[in-house]
């Protein structure tokens, strides 16, 4: 009878609290993040490089420079990514809810970006405006990759003591029964965290590449894009080439109009 009650208390609790389900996380059409096609006059590279992250003095705040420098520095401290990156940890709840949280922010703030990047007129803060888009989604891929037991906690106190209960119990049912249940919430948690991986992967990819496409098409090179092209190739040798050429589909070339395609080490160089 004691058994019984086991069995029925331990299944009752676990399946009441599962792991949460892979739903597909907002992320910008295709369209939205399509390089324009190249200015017919290119700024000269500028020797002092990139525009600071505030805004000129003497400048109207509605003026491109200005609007980039306050979206920056809403930059929230977890994703920024000049900062060490803390993966998430908790909970699968509060993993949930975090990752839920900074998926809203890195939404709201690459919206807010995407009017500056997609003005090719303005050369280097367009690029700029890029780059930050690719390094919200960058440092939300890098939390994500940590975000493993035992760092996070799939069961609850009382699922854990039910768990335990049941694996040492000696009853040959008990112990199959705990065993399929952590088998099913591992592959629960992991199902979901994988959705979660891709969409950020797909995002952070392709500003990537855009803005990599603009500055060669540009004859542009500054610190930023140098940072931008060893990321570039990190998530290349990371994820494949397979991933690589599957996320950038779509983007067009500005220096000669034409769709780009992806090959291994095509970022290798300015």
């Amino acid at each position: 009878m004691r058994r019984s009650f086991l069995l029925a208390a331990l299944t009752t609790a676990v399946t009441a609290c599962a792991a949460p389900a892979p739903s597909e996380p907002r992320v910008a059409a295709p369209g939205a993040t399509t390089n324009a096609p190249a200015d017919p006059e290119p700024e000269a590279t500028p020797s002092a490089g990139e525009p600071d992250a505030a805004c000129p003095p003497g400048k109207a705040e509605d003026e491109p420079a200005c609007v980039y420098a306050a979206i920056v520095k809403r930059i929230p401290r977890q994703l920024d990514i000049e900062r060490a990156v803390e993966p998430y940890a908790g909970n699968v709840i509060e993993v949930k809810k975090a990752y839920d949280d900074d998926f809203t922010v890195i939404h709201a703030l690459s919206n807010e970006f995407e009017p500056l990047a997609a003005r090719p007129e303005h050369h280097i803060l367009s690029i700029r405006a890029r780059l930050q888009q690719a390094a919200l989604h960058d440092v939300l891929r890098q939390r994500l990759a940590g975000a493993e037991p035992p760092r996070v906690i799939l069961y609850t106190d009382k699922e854990a003591a039910l768990l335990e209960k049941a694996a040492t119990s000696g009853n040959p049912n008990l112990v199959a029964t705990s065993e399929e249940i952590r088998r099913r919430r591992e592959e629960m948690y992991q199902s979901a965290r994988e959705t979660w991986l891709q969409a950020a992967e797909s995002a952070l990819v392709r500003h990537y590449a855009d803005a990599l496409l603009r500055a060669r098409a540009w004859g542009l090179e500054t610190a930023e894009l140098v940072r931008a092209r060893a990321r570039f190739r990190h998530w290349s040798e990371l994820l494949g080439d397979a991933k690589m050429k599957a996320f950038t589909e779509g983007l067009v070339d500005p220096a000669n109009g034409k769709p780009f395609v992806y090959s291994p080490g095509v970022f290798d160089g300015p």
